[in-house]
């Protein structure tokens, strides 16, 4: 289906050495070869990966990734990198080690990837104003933002940037899902700021539900990037966020090639890719099966014999 295609395609960020997968190393990269592989891959996103590990990755990627050539590798693996806190001082020593890594991996022979974003904590506004100044501008960085509270003090120190907001929206303990309402409210205010996000987890599933294993309900990833269709075009305000946000049941909403739409909000083909072009980029999953599944099982994405789509 056209709509859901925009509205997913390249979105899911792979994260499976983070919890609750914590998968091993190996598994993690052989998983990710696997999907960029095949005819699914339309979905995936970026590689997420910690900077501790970047040797680690350098060796296994062998033989998974392609190899570089001149003057550009096709299928090159995109890498999001988790750093240190903006502002502190092993922020500024990870730097030179993506730097390194991009620089090692753009050689001929050695795996072909390269660290085109970065995701890191951001205290306050300072702290961000501080890490632009020493970024690189060949990448794109995400910084995690505290939904508690007013995000819009922080939210600022974004505006005219090349840069994001990562809002963390759950966990594997009750305490580390956000209420809706917060989660609302920080996106409302990245929108009105023309600041881009990133979401990130707890979104394994289509649409909100109580995950038993978590202890707490959880939004769902079309929750998330069907509400900031809504909230980016200025078709609902906070309130009505609020209430998308935590809908369960895919027989709410209706989908067409054309539009999506739940009671009477719709969000055209066009104002969608607009949304994912200009303001909600992706999220960060530990899997990629599961939030596949659950868009076949509700017949918005179509099953082929190989696992893939049509």
């Amino acid at each position: 289906m056209q709509s859901v295609h925009a509205l997913v395609s390249s979105t899911l960020d792979y994260a499976g050495l983070y919890p609750p997968a914590q998968l091993d190393a190996a598994t993690t990269v052989r998983n990710y070869a696997h999907i960029h592989g095949s005819p699914r891959q339309w979905m995936l996103g970026r590689l997420v990966w910690p900077v501790a590990q970047l040797e680690q990755l350098a060796t296994l990627a062998v033989g998974h990734a392609p190899e570089a050539v001149l003057p550009e590798t096709h299928g090159a693996w995109a890498i999001s990198c988790v750093l240190s806190p903006a502002g502190t001082d092993e922020f500024l020593e990870e730097l030179e080690q993506v730097q390194d890594f991009n620089e090692q991996h753009e050689e001929l022979g050695n795996p072909a990837m390269r660290i085109d974003a970065l995701e890191m904590r951001a205290p306050d506004a300072s702290a961000i104003e501080r890490a632009l100044s020493e970024l690189p501008d060949d990448m794109f960085p995400y910084f995690e933002i505290a939904l508690e509270g007013d995000p819009r003090g922080v939210i600022a120190s974004l505006v005219g940037e090349q840069a994001g907001a990562k809002f963390r929206t759950g966990g594997t303990t009750p305490q580390a899902h956000p209420a809706a309402g917060d989660l609302a409210r920080a996106m409302h205010a990245c929108a009105s700021a023309g600041v881009p996000f990133k979401a990130t987890a707890g979104l394994h599933r289509a649409l909100c539900h109580f995950n038993t294993a978590a202890g707490s309900t959880q939004f769902g990833f079309l929750n998330v990037l069907l509400g900031a269709a809504f909230i980016y075009n200025r078709k609902c305000d906070v309130e009505g966020l609020t209430r998308f946000l935590t809908v369960g049941s895919v027989e709410e909403i209706e989908f067409s090639d054309k539009a999506m739409m739940w009671h009477g909000i719709r969000a055209s083909l066009e104002e969608i890719e607009e949304t994912r072009s200009r303001f909600v980029h992706s999220f960060g999953s530990c899997t990629f099966d599961e939030p596949w599944d659950d868009l076949v099982a509700m017949e918005v994405v179509r099953a082929v014999s190989a696992g893939g789509a049509a």
